[in-house]
């Protein structure tokens, strides 16, 4: 993704991918996760942080339910921390 690091973009594909792993309406796909790179790297984010996580749940997540799952898991669980 052009904007964000080499670090990030391994951080989020690593993040999309514990998110696949819970039982979501509708899992991110490609698209989601660019735009999250995207709206990360806008932030200035260089790597994964529960607090970028925490400002950009809705890039990420589309469907309501899904998006109240993930955040019950939290931002840490989402950032690996």
């Amino acid at each position: 993704m052009p904007g964000s690091t080499e670090r990030l973009a391994l951080d989020a594909a690593t993040a999309v991918t514990r998110l696949r792993s819970l039982d979501l309406t509708k899992p991110p796909g490609i698209a989601e996760a660019i735009d999250w790179v995207a709206a990360l790297a806008v932030l200035g984010a260089d790597r994964l942080d529960p607090q970028y996580v925490a400002q950009t749940w809705g890039s990420l997540l589309k469907n309501r339910d899904d998006l109240d799952l993930a955040l019950a898991r939290g931002a840490d669980w989402l950032a690996g921390k």
